[in-house]
């Protein structure tokens, strides 16, 4: 059971944010099978790029260059529009992440 609430919390927290910032850019491909397509490369892109780059902001500009245009590619839209999913997906992703973390600490002072 703990292995099902792992894959749905991966889904949640990195296939969905994809899926909702290709629909807030007018995307072409917005489904779920073109997002999990693009998470699977947007995480090759990054070993790839964190194992033949040294310096970090080469790392971080060849990354977002890189996955800018992955997006575009495989979700239909412009390179600008790829990198807009691309923070659009980290920002649903931080607000999940701070929603999360304070039901987690509301909850300790409640149960504690």
């Amino acid at each position: 059971m703990e292995f099902l609430y792992v894959i749905a919390l991966l889904i949640g927290m990195t296939i969905i944010p994809v899926m909702v910032g290709a629909r807030v850019v007018g995307a072409q491909n917005t489904g779920f099978g073109s997002a999990l397509f693009a998470v699977i490369l947007l995480a090759a892109l990054s070993i790839g790029i964190d194992m033949f780059v040294g310096n970090q902001i080469v790392a971080f500009l060849a990354s977002a260059a890189g996955g800018g245009f992955l997006l575009a590619g495989i979700l239909g839209t412009s390179f600008l529009r790829g990198i807009a999913v691309s923070l659009i997906a980290v920002a649903v992703q931080v607000l999940v992440i701070v929603a999360f973390a304070g039901a987690m600490i509301g909850g300790a002072f409640v149960s504690g």
